[in-house]
């Protein structure tokens, strides 16, 4: 087997940005009289899209569309206006996709986050013109665990989703990854690799060697890393 398209997740994938995200949300649910700790947020909440987080929180039916589209906005400006400082890169994984890229390989972006988001981070660590497909959360109708944006995302590249693998670090991606026919590699950023067990690999960042004997230089799959390495 030879894959034909390389899919990424953004937040917890590429960048390590659970603090960002934490610090926006813990600052809006403070004001709304909700409070929130950094481990639960990480768990709970984290890749989550906005009325997710506000209906576990406060229940469904307490806000409408107008309101959480302002309260997921206040906290993705935080992210837009800290994520240059303060969002640090999962280890090798930049330079895994830029090496992906010169390689001639096809490469796409697939996040829950919002376009405002994607820009900043694109910006921030110099990846224009280093995905061939981007696709976000303004993109798509249903969010994860629906497959659409990993279709979407492998249309974008003129591949079928069987010839894709998808770099993920939540069970709704993970699970996401799977419903849409992908590979799915798991890294183990933010939960547990028994959380992502339906995952096909696992590694704990884009260092790790089993990511080498996953994809070999040429996109075939190694013959020693079978599922479940």
């Amino acid at each position: 087997m030879k894959y034909k398209g390389y899919i990424f997740d953004l937040d917890g994938v590429l960048i390590d940005s659970s603090v960002i995200h934490f610090n926006g949300w813990k600052r809006v649910l403070n004001r709304l009289g909700a409070d929130l700790d950094y481990e639960t947020f990480r768990k709970e909440h984290f890749g989550k899209r906005g009325i997710e987080t506000l209906e576990r929180i406060f229940g469904k039916g307490k806000f409408d569309g107008g309101e959480v589209k302002q309260l997921s906005d206040e906290v993705d400006s935080n992210f837009v206006t800290t994520v240059a400082a303060s969002g640090v890169p999962i280890s090798g994984g930049l330079q895994f996709v830029r090496a992906l890229k010169g390689s001639g390989a096809k490469t796409a972006l697939a996040t829950s986050a919002p376009r405002q988001n994607v820009d900043a981070f694109l910006d921030a660590f110099h990846m224009r013109g280093v995905f061939d497909a981007e696709v976000c959360g303004d993109d798509v109708t249903r969010g994860k665990p629906d497959p659409e944006v990993f279709l979407k995302a492998a249309s974008g590249i003129g591949e079928s989703p069987e010839e894709c693998v998808v770099f993920e670090d939540s069970l709704p991606g993970v699970t996401a990854a799977k419903a849409a026919g992908a590979v799915c590699v798991a890294l183990l950023t933010t939960t547990t690799r028994e959380a992502l067990s339906i995952a096909d690999y696992f590694i704990k960042d884009f260092t790790d060697e089993t990511l080498i004997r996953i994809i070999r230089p040429d996109g075939s799959l190694g013959a020693k890393a079978r599922k479940k390495t």
